[in-house]
């Protein structure tokens, strides 16, 4: 945790995620995870979560690693614990990034992520604001959970012989 400014920053890993009624700026950096912010208008609080992959394999795996287990487990948060309405809130996915680490295998993790988080928002019923998903590139993220800001940048790998290369 750093503070800046007077409002705490928090670093998320995957598989965490973060609820705050107090105005926090949270930080991630997604590849073929996906991260989900909600934001609830009238209460102005907010809360984000970061999954690896899209869902549990079974009801034994409760990690929020997965993004069946992390998102309801943010929205239990907003609606079940301190009583947000679903009409008050607003939510953005992003992420879900093509990386290939392996030209031998293709697993579409990231569109599968996406996938699993429209499918979910749309079933509760939660409205989806903003998207900025899929591609090539990773993102790193940053969320002010008091204001709803969300500050997207594109991550582009440079390979050490492009950096020497006189054309570019």
């Amino acid at each position: 945790m750093n503070t800046q400014g007077g409002i705490n920053e928090y670093f998320l890993n995957p598989g965490e995620l973060i609820f705050s009624k107090k105005p926090v700026v949270v930080k991630t950096v997604l590849g073929s995870c996906v991260a989900v912010c909600i934001y609830d208008k009238v209460n102005r609080w907010g809360g984000i979560c970061h999954y690896l992959l899209p869902q549990a394999p079974s009801n034994e795996h409760r990690s929020t690693k997965y993004g069946n287990i992390a998102i309801y487990t943010l929205l239990h948060r907003f609606l079940k614990k301190y009583s947000s309405k679903r009409e008050d809130l607003a939510a953005a996915v992003i992420g879900g990034a093509f990386i290939i680490f392996d030209e031998r295998e293709f697993f579409f993790i990231g569109d599968r992520n996406i996938e699993i988080a429209v499918s979910i928002l749309r079933k509760e019923k939660i409205q989806i604001r903003s998207m900025h998903t899929g591609g090539e590139h990773g993102r790193k993220v940053l969320f002010n959970t008091a204001t709803n800001k969300l500050l997207v940048t594109s991550l582009e790998l440079i390979s050490v012989e492009d950096l020497y290369n006189p054309n570019l």
